[in-house]
């Protein structure tokens, strides 16, 4: 597997290090009750670590979490003073616990991975102003690099009145890097040229730089920060 997107690890550091650089020093954890839950869970405590501030928190959830199992955690988080809470798994439960905890009283700032982003700063309206999410991809309003650009072209030309959306760009940047990995395995692609083309390689997307190492397939580090406006929107 050869991903196009940062790995959640890189986002939890960025989100907690953003937390920190405003003041915030008790670290919670929301995260999904499997393995690749856990093990993001080891992932924040070392990000937290990494950042000097306390992690305070974890609560694993399962998929059927009742309204007031979640007013629990929101108890919990309330009782342990945690002051930044950050999320693996459904965004739509992250959001139930949200309005819960505000409706609660709770000021815990609530930072989120890109994973649903659009669709809960939606389903959450008025609560998702000022809440900050990390993102996987460059801004896809904005025309900073030349991915983007190219991908708003394209777009625009494919889809004529529609909005731009991080999930569309992300697929525009896979296909491109399939098309540059399909390159590189030469005139007769098989499995094995398709691998070791892309081992060792550097693929520029524009802007975007996809990093293959044999035993490394992170591809990107890429992670920035935005913020929901007054207006619903992703200020980056």
């Amino acid at each position: 597997v050869f991903p196009v997107r940062a790995e959640h690890r890189e986002e939890f550091r960025a989100l907690i290090r953003y937390g920190a650089s405003t003041g915030l020093k008790r670290v919670g954890f929301f995260h999904a009750d499997s393995d690749v839950g856990r093990q993001h869970l080891e992932n924040v405590k070392i990000a937290a670590g990494e950042a000097g501030v306390t992690f305070a928190l974890g609560v694993p959830f399962k998929s059927d979490i009742s309204d007031e199992q979640l007013k629990a955690v929101a108890l919990q988080l309330a009782q342990e003073k945690v002051d930044m809470v950050l999320n693996h798994g459904s965004p739509s439960i992250f959001a139930r616990l949200i309005r819960i905890a505000r409706a609660a009283g709770s000021n815990a700032n609530f930072l989120a991975v890109n994973s649903g982003s659009t669709q809960m700063a939606a389903s959450l309206g008025e609560l998702a102003k000022g809440m900050v999410f990390s993102q996987v991809m460059p801004s896809p309003w904005a025309r900073k690099t030349a991915i983007v650009r190219e991908y708003q072209e394209a777009f625009a030309r494919a889809n004529p009145g529609r909005d731009f959306s991080y999930g569309s760009l992300e697929g525009y940047m896979t296909a491109k890097a399939l098309v540059a990995a399909l390159k590189l395995a030469g005139k007769q692609p098989t499995r094995a040229s398709f691998v070791n083309g892309l081992d060792g390689s550097v693929i520029d997307l524009g802007g975007i730089k996809l990093n293959y190492r044999a035993g490394d397939h992170a591809g990107s580090t890429f992670v920035d920060l935005a913020m929901v406006s007054r207006e619903g929107k992703f200020l980056q």
